[in-house]
């Protein structure tokens, strides 16, 4: 008796998704292997110069953070003034390799209040505005920045500015610094704004019951008393 054949059926599979696009990749390499080259390329480079822009700025922020610990050493007394004479040039000898570096708009912060340390409120101003125009990423910063650029001009009778920065100060929301109560209290003083004046300063007791001008705003506010009557 013969034997009856078995008849094996095979399904072919079908390809996966993977595949598909895997082939489709390399068909289209091999149709536009010049593009693809080419593409290789730039993308080679661009890594380079990512890598080699880190690299750059590790470096940077090294070399930076031995100028601030070179300079901030002869901060410590503001009243040295050969100190601070010191430490703003080591400051300002950093700057040239450091202006890349997340430390650099502290670096002009720094030389800043030792110029106006100095009384030198010019170089000061120039500092400070420096520093806030590479603060931008770091609010209370630039904040700093905006309140020594206040007392600047505070010092040079520039009260109408003075409030104009103090203002933008306490719109960003960004600091409630008693030296902003303060700085704002005098400046509308001096413009015979004694209303705000007072304000400021009551202001400045209640949310900052503890200051360290505790007892100069209470004479101010006793003297707001007299003069009302």
């Amino acid at each position: 008796m013969a034997k009856s054949k078995i008849s094996v059926r095979r399904e072919l599979r079908q390809p996966d998704g993977f595949m598909k696009t895997a082939n489709a990749v390399l068909a289209y390499a091999k149709t536009h292997s010049k593009k693809v080259i080419a593409a290789g390329i730039v993308i080679l480079a661009l890594l380079v110069v990512i890598l080699g822009t880190r690299a750059y700025l590790g470096y940077q922020n090294k070399q930076a953070a031995m100028v601030l610990s070179a300079g901030l050493q002869y901060f410590d007394d503001v009243t040295k003034t050969e100190a601070l004479k010191t430490g703003i040039d080591k400051l300002e000898k950093g700057v040239g390799i450091s202006h890349l570096a997340a430390s650099y708009p502290l670096a002009c912060y720094l030389r800043g209040n030792g110029y106006y340390n100095l009384k030198q409120y010019d170089e000061a101003g120039r500092a400070y505005q420096e520093a806030l125009d590479k603060a931008a990423a770091d609010p209370y910063l630039a904040a700093l920045c905006r309140l020594g650029l206040a007392y600047v001009d505070f010092e040079k009778r520039e009260y109408a500015r003075c409030l104009e920065i103090l203002d933008k100060i306490q719109a960003d929301h960004t600091s409630t610094s008693e030296d902003v109560y303060l700085l704002l209290g005098m400046s509308c003083e001096k413009l015979k704004k004694y209303e705000q004046a007072k304000a400021a300063y009551e202001n400045l007791i209640q949310f900052v019951p503890d200051t360290r001008y505790k007892e100069w705003v209470d004479e101010r506010l006793e003297h707001f008393k007299l003069i009302a009557g």
